[in-house]
């Protein structure tokens, strides 16, 4: 059996859109992208073992994408802050109103 592809012959571009036309409304949010990688991982396991390479990249991903909705979650605080609520008797804590 021989198979043969051929070149599109229509004269409208199939190219993919830029990333910056594609409306973040298109994109799903990081928790539909967290059930979606949970899910995709649980079938691999359940399909090839939990031995194989595949399983542990899926897994990692999961992984990955749950640290991100966390620190998506949490307010950003810098180091300073951290230390100042850690340490509050600490000179450099220390607020001065005018």
């Amino acid at each position: 059996m021989v198979y043969i592809t051929t070149a599109p012959t229509s004269a409208v571009s199939t190219a993919p859109a830029p990333v910056s036309e594609v409306s973040a409304q298109a994109r799903p949010s990081l928790q539909t992208r967290l059930e979606a990688a949970l899910e995709h991982a649980r079938r691999l396991t359940a399909m090839y073992g939990s031995n194989t390479m595949e399983v542990a990249i899926a897994w990692e991903t999961v992984d990955e994408l749950r640290k991100a909705d966390r620190r998506q979650r949490q307010p950003h605080l810098s180091a300073f802050a951290r230390y100042c609520a850690a340490n509050p008797e600490a000179p450099e804590a220390r607020i001065y109103c005018d």
